[in-house]
């Protein structure tokens, strides 16, 4: 009797390849910077044919957009899943949660890590207007900032409701200085430590969202 291949073959090969020259991207564009990536480079880098570029993403730009989305979508995942593990745990406080999201992400730039230097260079080309801003604000607003909005109201429930996205604005804001700007933090304070930072940013954050709330506490 004839023996049927396995189904996922072909569609694992394709995953393969197509993860293959997503990582090679990561690592050319962000040190290079995608006018100085050749695809002929980036097939050698991912040991592929240099057709599978065109094949399997339709162009390098397209490929340095999908670069952008997959580490995207992973960076909303691990904050969402952040946020489930610290909302499960009882007596949790606003700083707990605080700590928790801003933790992994200062972490990621401090120690150079190649998801941080993808979601810092996807916020420059965004300010740039050379990637699609809109895609990425509707997934941050419709995943992460929803979710973190309703676990803050939860924290702080006396935070006017139809106030709360600007409230997770200036929380994003102020994880995205450091973020875009760690060298510059280093050149001019050499002793500061991570630590040091995210105590000093979780206070600032929190006191910042608890004095918000201060007005509908005191009914003005």
């Amino acid at each position: 009797m004839e023996q049927t291949k396995p189904i996922f073959t072909q569609e694992g090969h394709k995953e393969d390849v197509k993860n293959r020259l997503l990582d090679a991207a990561e690592a050319l564009f962000c040190e290079k910077g995608f006018d100085r990536v050749s695809v002929r480079e980036l097939t050698a880098a991912a040991g592929c044919n240099v057709a599978a570029v065109n094949y399997y993403f339709g162009g390098k730009d397209k490929l340095y957009a999908e670069m952008f989305r997959r580490q995207f979508g992973t960076m909303i995942q691990r904050n969402l899943d952040v946020i489930e593990r610290v909302m499960s745990q009882p007596g949790v406080a606003l700083e707990d949660l605080l700590r928790a999201v801003m933790k992994p992400l200062i972490r990621r730039v401090i120690e150079n890590e190649t998801g941080g230097k993808v979601i810092r260079l996807l916020v420059r080309e965004i300010l740039n207007r050379q990637i699609d801003r809109e895609l990425f604000a509707r997934d941050m607003k419709g995943q992460l900032f929803a979710r973190l909005g309703r676990v803050i109201l939860q924290l702080v429930p006396d935070i006017d409701p139809d106030r709360i996205l600007l409230v997770v604005l200036s929380f994003d804001g102020a994880i995205l200085h450091p973020f875009l700007f760690m060298e510059f933090y280093q050149e001019i304070m050499p002793d500061l430590t991570i630590d040091d930072l995210l105590d000093h940013m979780v206070r600032f954050v929190a006191a910042g969202i608890r004095g918000y709330a201060k007005p509908n506490q005191e009914g003005n």
